[in-house]
């Protein structure tokens, strides 16, 4: 009885901390969108039109002087792959079928204030306009791509949430949950918006989860293939999990190698006829591996994505030290696994890869956005360094090793607490000077972007 009590007790904590997770992550104030621009309108032209093309917004689309965008045999689309977009229409139909619907405008109203607040004033003043000008309205309004992006993310934790609880008690678990959740960037960028950082870390964070499943059930590896596919859907990078992880199974689970292939081309081979269909080609210009070129800046990218005062991974998630950690930890006590060769090469792999972009400081974002999305893979080690930190006894090295933890864990809070609550931390990509025309801002110690308004 007191078992299925405390596990009760457990589950509940872990539904408020999620709830808790959605709710700070809808209501914080930043919203990023940037690239993104188009991804939700590409969800509700699926879910209406059955389709991927923008055609239907073209008084936007003017407006917008046709960003981001690829004109194909006279129809727009998104420069951008579609996983997001595919990934938001379960969140966004229920969304979709609400305003479609004839229903009280109280009711709509109170909807509108609580989950979407920015855009209340400009409806309470249309009351009148038609369905399809709502659906344009909201689909090119932030707060809807927050909302989704919140929602993707917090299940993501869940995720983190089970893969934590392979090595580390419930509490333990929970606890890493919060680090995943509030002190990296899955709050101050994945959160902010449909960027496709967010649904990769959850595709990423599910493959990772049946991995270790597979350990005790081989059968489940062949599983694996459909969310590892589909991360590359979402975006061209994770090409390299797909790569070590195709590897991993076939060294370690040889006999579902082929079914893995196979649950893989469920979503591979759609994937390939919906580019064939739209570009000709069997990837998108965006897929192209020119833009992986080779950039002149590679060597201070490799550094300045892990130090950098206003782009470094260890800087913004000095926690991440830890995860490290984890991999010396390891190596130490002869504990490291095939799975954990895999992860770490995917690690290194991505960091040369985001290096070699020319534009490695990605932009206008809030800190290390290129390392977004394999933030699980980090957790993971996290949790193994945690694994370590619980085998050693209570004394004074321990007693140091937690208090380094804790202060790592506070101060990677605050960071993304500012990345996703303060907006002069964003204003800093562009005040005094564009960081994009002057990348040397980057080292400039004396200005570091989240102190920005300290």
């Amino acid at each position: 009885m007191k078992k299925i009590k405390s596990r009760i007790i457990r589950y509940l904590v872990l539904g408020l901390l999620l709830l808790l997770v959605f709710t700070v992550y809808l209501y914080s104030p930043i919203s990023q969108v940037g690239d993104s621009i188009w991804a939700a309108h590409t969800s509700v032209s699926i879910i209406k039109e059955g389709n991927t093309n923008l055609d239907e917004y073209s008084g936007e689309l003017a407006r917008s002087q046709y960003g981001v965008l690829d004109n194909i045999n006279g129809h727009y689309y998104t420069i951008f792959p579609i996983g997001t977009s595919i990934l938001s229409v379960p969140v966004i139909f229920p969304i979709v079928y609400f305003f479609e619907n004839k229903i009280d405008l109280t009711i709509e109203s109170h909807f509108i204030s609580v989950f979407f607040p920015s855009i209340k004033a400009h409806y309470e003043a249309h009351n009148e306009i038609i369905n399809s000008e709502k659906l344009g309205i909201l689909a090119f309004n932030p707060d809807l791509q927050k909302f989704v992006a919140s929602f993707l993310v917090t299940v993501t934790a869940l995720f983190i949430y089970l893969i934590s609880n392979f090595f580390l008690d419930s509490w333990s678990s929970l606890a890493v949950t919060f680090i995943f959740a509030f002190c990296t960037s899955s709050w101050s960028t994945a959160s902010r918006a449909l960027w496709q950082h967010g649904p990769s870390m959850l595709m990423l964070s599910i493959c990772l989860y049946l991995l270790l499943v597979a350990k005790n059930k081989p059968w489940i590896i062949q599983f694996v293939g459909i969310p590892l596919a589909f991360s590359y859907v979402v975006r061209p990078t994770n090409s390299l999990s797909i790569i070590a992880i195709s590897v991993f199974i076939l060294i370690k689970y040889r006999r579902y190698f082929l079914h893995f292939v196979a649950w893989g081309l469920t979503i591979g081979i759609p994937f390939l006829m919906y580019n064939l269909s739209i570009y000709h080609h069997i990837l998108s210009p965006y897929y192209q591996p020119s833009r992986l070129a080779s950039s002149p800046y590679f060597l201070e990218a490799l550094l300045g994505n892990l130090i950098s005062p206003s782009r470094g991974l260890f800087i913004f998630t000095p926690i991440f030290l830890f995860s490290l950690g984890g991999v010396i930890w390891l190596f130490k006590v002869k504990r490291i696994s095939a799975l954990d060769y895999c992860l770490l090469a995917i690690l290194i792999l991505h960091w040369l890869s985001i290096s070699s972009f020319p534009h490695w400081w990605a932009g206008y974002s809030f800190g290390p956005r290129f390392f977004s999305d394999i933030i699980p893979y980090f957790i993971y080690f996290l949790v193994r360094m945690m694994q370590g930190i619980e085998t050693i006894n209570w004394n004074r090295t321990k007693l140091v090793i937690v208090s380094i933890f804790v202060s790592f864990t506070m101060v990677s809070l605050f960071i993304h607490y500012r990345g996703a609550t303060h907006y002069q931390v964003h204003d800093w990509n562009a005040i005094p000077v564009s960081v994009d025309q002057f990348p040397e801002r980057l080292w400039d110690w004396q200005d570091i972007q989240f102190m920005r308004g300290l």
